[in-house]
């Protein structure tokens, strides 16, 4: 089973991006709180069996040895937890001031193409594989759970480059939660397309595209195929790409 991302409010991506940075704070403040609960107990392991060499609580040479390599595996994954409390800070204290600079911008937005009430004339196909998914309910049998799927999911080749659907301008690079990266085009009409499953992406915020522009490439999904999801939206509505992509079955 393939993994998607899914958009609440399409066309206002603050508020979805907004939801999806709260959401990894969560994340990442409890694997911060995880990692530090784990130091601290790495450090008193270290501690005591430092203490127990110098003590010299041992009944022989051999059992001396022994107890030295024991403390320095301690200190060893003591550095190691360490390392990874710094990592998760970093990344929490990014996404934190992701956030601050999401909630300054909001208001002040870059205005999208003017809404001449036209749909695109003609769509690009991202990458030339095979429909393996289409919109709709979908049911995880082991888990019982149900999911919306929005758009399409299309089959590439790994490292293919996945291009532009249309004309427009990057609004959002997003990295995924499963891994890769969505990218989210504002095309002219209040049209919006979402791809995602890329990796290498090549463009970002605020750049122009032209129809067929190389956006990133394509890289495995959870499953392990490159698989690429299109989803369309125009005026915050989902729309079904098999209506408006060219050479898609319709069924």
């Amino acid at each position: 089973m393939t993994a998607t991302v899914a958009w609440a409010e399409p066309v206002d991506e603050d508020a979805g991006l907004a939801q999806r940075l709260s959401n990894r704070q969560k994340v990442l403040e409890g694997q911060k709180n995880g990692a530090e609960a784990r130091v601290r107990e790495q450090v008193l392991l270290a501690y005591r069996l430092t203490r127990r060499r110098e003590m010299g609580f041992v009944s022989s040479p051999e059992s001396r040895l022994d107890d030295a390599e024991v403390a320095d595996l301690a200190l060893a994954s003591l550095g190691k937890g360490l390392a990874e409390t710094r990592i998760l800070a970093d990344e929490l204290e990014h996404v934190r001031a992701e956030r601050v600079a999401l909630d300054r911008a909001c208001g002040r937005r870059a205005d999208a193409p003017a809404d001449t009430g036209e749909s695109l004339r003609r769509l690009a196909r991202p990458v030339r594989g095979a429909m393996v998914g289409v919109p709709g309910i979908r049911r995880d049998v082991p888990s019982g759970t149900e999911s919306r799927r929005d758009g399409i999911e299309l089959l590439a080749r790994l490292n293919e480059p996945v291009r532009a659907v249309a004309a427009g301008v990057i609004r959002r690079v997003e990295s995924l939660p499963q891994g890769g990266y969505a990218v989210v085009t504002q095309h002219p009409a209040r049209w919006v397309s979402v791809l995602s499953g890329l990796r290498g992406v090549a463009v970002a915020p605020g750049d122009p595209v032209e129809p067929g522009q190389t956006l990133g490439l394509a890289g495995r999904n959870l499953d392990g195929a490159a698989v690429i999801s299109l989803e369309l939206w125009r005026n915050r509505k989902s729309i079904d790409p098999r209506r408006v992509v060219p050479g898609l079955p319709r069924h």
